[in-house]
């Protein structure tokens, strides 16, 4: 990929010498800067940069509004904007102009990178061959959130092996190095992932998700963290169409002491809840994939486990962060949510959650 040349756009210097060194520390060029949204508009027809980065405090009468429609409709160049707070990001309004991002302060250097390149590459989808910069906006296709899908869940069976390993015993310092790396790669992989599926949702969804990136904490070398006592454990039934996320899954949740037996669809979900409710040790949670292709997936397993069990803790598992089912989980009647890939940290928060009361 070239090297993305920036236009920086804000009123106060020290605000444009902070988003040029994190350009520059980047590896982006900063090929001009602006003061006011009528010199970002210039610049940008003049210089033609890949990108705009604009604080949200701007010199000059013109709004942001009219400054991100200018940019995007005249010189057919995306928009990033950077906010100080939760409060500065804009109120999206119907027949108003939609940034292509949007950063809130403090952001580091992965969750830069990130917004950065994730709306150069979807301006060029949506703009297209002989693309004409209406601003009409074009929202990834169902072709292209299935290859994230899948992305999602390859990157989900790479974390936890990683992280698996990273529990082992092994404390050689090259073999944390390579972990190090390979970490922190699946994880920005996960972050455009889920912001490329966010995008799917519309513009709404999506200035509301970008407004907060929710990053895995690693965990600190040599805590010696401990499996479980298995008979401290729970009981799990894991449900999922992907056989590398049944088999990483199962691994991770027996490492915490608990034990799994694995369904590929709802029906054969059932089939194990009910034999299970029928002997003497039931199962004491499910996890529930929301998506499995040609067969049944969480929205119509859960209630036909309810039938079984009034009382049943039901996880639901997606790789859409958007799903509706995952963002109103609890009114769905399911007790906690997990969003692939996910590691150790979510896995034990989920369960937490689920056995709270």
């Amino acid at each position: 990929m070239a090297v993305v040349r920036i236009l920086i756009a804000a009123g106060k210097a020290a605000d444009a010498d902070d988003l040029a060194s994190q350009a520059k520390a980047a590896g982006y060029r900063v090929k001009a800067r602006a003061s006011s949204g009528k010199e970002a508009v210039a610049l940008a027809e003049t210089w033609h940069p890949d990108i705009v980065l604009m604080d949200m405090h701007l010199r000059g009468e013109m709004g942001i509004p009219a400054v991100v429609k200018k940019l995007q409709t005249i010189c057919n160049i995306p928009v990033v904007l950077v906010a100080s707070s939760d409060d500065d990001v804009p109120v999206l309004r119907k027949n108003v102009a939609v940034p292509d991002g949007c950063l809130v302060r403090p952001f580091g250097r992965r969750q830069f990178r990130q917004v950065i390149e994730v709306a150069v590459y979807r301006y060029s989808l949506e703009k297209g061959p002989g693309g004409n910069g209406d601003n009409k906006r074009t929202y990834t296709s169902p072709a292209v959130r299935k290859i994230a899908h899948d992305i999602n869940n390859s990157l989900s069976s790479a974390l936890a092996n990683i992280q698996l390993l990273r529990r082992s015993d092994v404390r050689e310092d090259r073999l944390y190095e390579h972990l190090d790396g390979a970490e922190e790669s699946v994880l920005r992989a996960r972050d455009q992932s889920r912001q490329l599926l966010t995008s799917s949702a519309g513009p709404e969804t999506e200035a509301g998700a970008q407004r907060k990136v929710h990053v895995l904490t690693t965990y600190p070398r040599g805590t010696g963290v401990q499996k479980k006592d298995t008979t401290a454990g729970y009981r799990i039934l894991l449900m999922d169409d992907e056989a590398a996320i049944l088999s990483a899954t199962s691994e991770m949740l027996s490492f915490l002491g608990h034990k799994v037996t694995v369904a590929e669809n709802g029906d054969k979900a059932i089939d194990l809840y009910r034999k299970a409710q029928a002997g003497a040790v039931p199962f004491d949670a499910v996890i529930l994939d929301v998506t499995v292709p040609g067969g049944t997936g969480a929205q119509e397993t859960l209630p036909r486990l309810r039938a079984l069990d009034p009382h049943v803790r039901a996880i639901i598992s997606s790789g859409y962060a958007t799903h509706p089912m995952v963002v109103s989980f609890a009114a769905r009647g399911f007790v906690a949510a997990l969003v692939k890939p996910y590691g150790f940290k979510e896995l034990e928060e989920s369960l937490a959650r689920a056995f709270l009361s």
